[in-house]
Order: structure tokens, then C-alpha cells, then sequence
């Protein structure tokens, strides 16, 4: 099988569209026809600025649903013709031939989610990197229960504020934690408050509004049992350490490391920032691992109990990776996720 990648082969450089070794797949691993990729914005701030440690030649696509064609040894969970969607393991970052940029890529089947008949590829690939993250941020990192795997718990009386309700990790962040029981305060523009409305939040606050009527319903609709900023952006964090420290300090956690330009945080407040996806992998939380990969993803998304992140669609397959990582390193994607058909 010809295998054809989207290469960045140096440091800031553009990508190119060259050959590509088709990888076999080793102990815990299957190799995988990529038939949708999901981009990341943090696929544009590597090209850009390195934000992580990179080996080139690169293959930096983080996240894909495809077909499995074969597997390694020790797989057990997964044959050939099953449909997945996978999200890149931390221990693979540096390594291409895990890269989603490809036709045919290699997954760890322990980190990849069998996709049952009633989901698309699409719906796989928007929703499995960007859940995994908020799953992981609230539950694991947050200490929020889980939700049932139908319907939603019974109000539990907490509360939780997340900001950025319309954006790809938001939207997921805001579901999850109502249908597990928590009234949900989120933020949104006009534009996008009816489909946030579907989510399931109780209040939601015009972040377009000017920053003091912002600031004054944040303090309105609090206390907070916990806090999650998917957004990250100086303004952001402003909001957020204002209000902590009105009420006399505390933690909330945040999808994005600081910036730059921020309010100095006091010393009563703290920013929690983290990898999130990554805690999946430690062995600790093997038994929330399974429930996450082999129960909520599948089942949540076949039932609808998981709305998929709402997509945009880049033509022109592997040729086209540029532009996509293009769009989203200047802002033109708001509320989505670009995809990719091979």
C-alpha cells in the first residue's frame, strides 16, 4: 500500500506533500486507512512557534477516524474493518508514523475508540481529541462525577462556570458536566447562544457585552464548585483571576498556557494549566481509561448523549494541509472544527 504524508520537513517551514513509509504495527498497536482528519489549533502553533519539542521530518495531525486494516500483536479489541477514531498518545508525538497527515497511519488501540454502525467518520474524528481533553480536565483533574452512560444524573446542587461555551472543547465541556448532574454557567456570543442552548447550560453570559456587565453576572451566577476557561486568551484569564480574588482566592483550570499579557495573578489565585488527554495514559486511571475509550466515546455518540463539534471542511485533501493550518493560525475558524476528507 502506497502511503503519501503532509511533511514539515524543518523548523517554521511549510508543508509539503511527499512519500511516506506505510508503517506495520507493533505489540498494542494497528495500522489505520485515514479517512477523516480533525485538525487542532495546536497543530499551527507547532509549525509556528514550536511550542513543543519536534523530530523532522514532522507529521503533526493529532487526531483522525479511519479504518482498521491491520493489527499488531496483543490486540485483542480491534480487527480488521472495524471503524475508529483515534487521538495521538503523548509517547508519540515525535513519532510520524503516528501522525493523522497520512493515508495510512499507526494507533495505539488502547487509546482508540471503536465507532459503532449508527456514527459517522466525522463525528469520530471532531470529537475525540477535544472530549478526551475536557473529560479528563473535569473529571480527573477537576474531580466532577461522570455521567451516566443514557439520560442525565439527578441535580447534584453544584455548580460549575465554563467559559467558552461555543468552541469545540466548550461545547463538550458544558454536556458533559450538565448531564452529569451540574448547573452549567457558560459564556457565548449572540451569534451562537441558541446552539449553546442545546447544550444544556442554565445561564449563559454575553461575553460580547462590555467587561464590567461580564465581570458583574460572573460574580452573579457564582459560587463556583469549579472552574474551566477553554479559551485561555489574556481577557480571559483577567475575568477569571478578578473573580477569584473578589471572593478571597482559589484555583480554576484552563485548556491554554499562558500567553503572555496577562494581569499579574496574585498570589491567593491559581492558573492550572495541563495536558490534559495525557492522564488517560497514566496507570492510575486505567479503569476511567476503559470507560472513556470503550463505553462513554462509542456508546455517547451512537445514542447522542456526545454532540459531535460542529465542522468545517477543508477540499483538497493532503495537499491542502497548509491551508488548514493556515485558517486557524489566523483566526478564521470560530465555533468548529476543520476537517479533512482523503
Amino acid at each position: 500500500m502506497a502511503n503519501q504524508a503532509a511533511w514539515i520537513k524543518e523548523k517554521h517551514a511549510k508543508v509539503v506533500l511527499d512519500d511516506a513509509e506505510t508503517p506495520t504495527p507493533g505489540e498494542g498497536e494497528v495500522l489505520v486507512k485515514v479517512e477523516v482528519i480533525a485538525f487542532s489549533p495546536v497543530e499551527s502553533k507547532i509549525q509556528r512557534f514550536e511550542i513543543h519539542p519536534v523530530k523532522y521530518p514532522a507529521n503533526l495531525g493529532t487526531s483522525y477516524a479511519g479504518e482498521v486494516i491491520s493489527v499488531g500483536p496483543k490486540v485483542t479489541s480491534l480487527k480488521p474493518g472495524d471503524r475508529i477514531t483515534v487521538g495521538r498518545g503523548s509517547k508519540n508525538l515525535a513519532d510520524s508514523r503516528f501522525g493523522a497527515h497520512q493515508k495510512y497511519a499507526l494507533a495505539e488501540a488502547a487509546y482508540s475508540s471503536k465507532l459503532l454502525p449508527g456514527t459517522s467518520f466525522e463525528s469520530g474524528a471532531t470529537t475525540m481529541l477535544n472530549l478526551a481533553t475536557v473529560v479528563a480536565a473535569l473529571s480527573i483533574h477537576l474531580g466532577l462525577d461522570r455521567p451516566p452512560l443514557s439520560g442525565s444524573a439527578k441535580p447534584n446542587g453544584k455548580k460549575v462556570f465554563i467559559y467558552g461555551g461555543s468552541s469545540p472543547s466548550g461545547g463538550l465541556a458544558i454536556k458533559y458536566a450538565a448531564t452529569a448532574g451540574y448547573t452549567v454557567v457558560t459564556t457565548s456570543s449572540p451569534h451562537n447562544h441558541d446552539f449553546v442552548q442545546s447544550l444544556g447550560p442554565a445561564y449563559i453570559i454575553d461575553h460580547t457585552a462590555p467587561a464590567d456587565k461580564v465581570e458583574e453576572e460572573t460574580r452573579q451566577q457564582g459560587p463556583y464548585d469549579a472552574i474551566l476557561d477553554t479559551i485561555g486568551v489574556p481577557p480571559v484569564t483577567n475575568l477569571i483571576v478578578k473573580y477569584l480574588f473578589s471572593i478571597g482566592g482559589g484555583g480554576y483550570n484552563t485548556l491554554i498556557p499562558l500567553l503572555g499579557g496577562e494581569n499579574p495573578i496574585p498570589e491567593n489565585v491559581e492558573r492550572r494549566f495541563a495536558s490534559y488527554g495525557w492522564a488517560f495514559e497514566d496507570e492510575s486511571q486505567q479503569e476511567f481509561s476503559r470507560w472513556f475509550f470503550d463505553e462513554y466515546l462509542p456508546k455517547g455518540l451512537e445514542s447522542g448523549l456526545i454532540v459531535p463539534t460542529r465542522s468545517q471542511v477543508v477540499e483538497g485533501g493532503l495537499g491542502n494541509v497548509q491551508h488548514a493550518l493556515d485558517l486557524m493560525a489566523e483566526g478564521a475558524v470560530s465555533g468548529k472544527k476543520l476537517i479533512m476528507y482523503l
